[in-house]
């Protein structure tokens, strides 16, 4: 009874472990770890969050954050909580390779080797200022094996309602490419900074009773009367940009041009 009785015990142990100890990876040649090659003190934080690849369990999830939620206007740094994690239902409009040499991947340029974005939205024509970022990451990948490649993503769930779950993640150094931090701005492709980062899961849904309802221009006028607020306020668009200025200040100039790159990364005419 005792032999089994600690068998038990040491069986109930290892199944409490993780399956694989993904905290360093092989990524760009070198052994890779949560940090990556980030020098900052905010861009080693930043990379640590996008490298969990732990799962959430159910109390992680927050069920307050929807894809409705993210969208909403707003100045939204601090809306939710990086130790949170959600399940999102939306329509994927586009999967495609993301960021080249990021320091989270250590610098990778192979695809296999970067984070593969999947952008979701609440209709099939919603523009990229409407558009949610979740991505797979190198060590999901590994998880879940060749049916986690982008190009495997994009096969099987572009074009298609879908259900994501993952780890909640606020990606400080695209603050002024979004439109809830940057109302307005030119430059913009995206709706909010905050990302499902790590996706942990992915599945086909059915699209919600309600979708059909929403229209894209309908929230786009509201996009824009926000904007036009924050510009019609005495130095609004100042505060904006005092603000943002204050958030990417820690890092270094090589984690920022991140950002630039990404941005690069999705004019037309770049292979996806």
């Amino acid at each position: 009874m005792r032999w089994a009785a600690l068998t038990a015990v040491a069986l109930s142990l290892l199944a409490a472990q993780p399956a694989d100890d993904l905290t360093t990876i092989k990524l760009n040649g070198m052994d890779c770890g949560p940090d990556g090659i980030a020098t900052s003190k905010p861009g080693k934080a930043l990379n640590r969050l996008k490298n969990r690849y732990q799962p959430p369990g159910e109390d992680d999830i927050d069920p307050d954050v929807s894809l409705p939620a993210l969208l909403a206007p707003g100045y939204d740094v601090g809306r939710f909580d990086t130790k949170r994690a959600a399940t999102l239902r939306g329509y994927v409009v586009r999967v495609m390779v993301g960021g080249n040499r990021e320091t989270c991947n250590c610098g990778a340029t192979r695809p296999n080797e970067r984070d593969t974005h999947i952008e979701v939205a609440l209709a099939k024509d919603a523009p990229e200022t409407q558009r949610v970022i979740v991505e797979v990451t190198p060590r999901g990948r590994k998880q879940n094996g060749a049916g986690w490649t982008t190009q495997a993503l994009k096969r099987k769930f572009e074009g298609k309602w879908v259900e994501v779950t993952g780890w909640l993640l606020f990606d400080t150094m695209h603050v002024n490419q979004a439109e809830n931090t940057n109302p307005g701005g030119e430059g913009n492709w995206r709706a909010t900074c905050w990302e499902v980062h790590p996706v942990t899961a992915i599945q086909e849904a059915a699209e919600p009773d309600t979708a059909a309802a929403f229209r894209p221009q309908s929230f786009a006028a509201v996009q824009k009367l926000h904007a036009a607020h924050v510009a019609r306020v005495p130095k609004g668009r100042d505060a904006v940009k005092k603000r943002n200025e204050g958030l990417l200040k820690g890092f270094d100039k090589k984690e920022l041009e991140e950002a630039e790159e990404e941005a690069k990364e999705r004019q037309p005419g770049r292979t996806p």
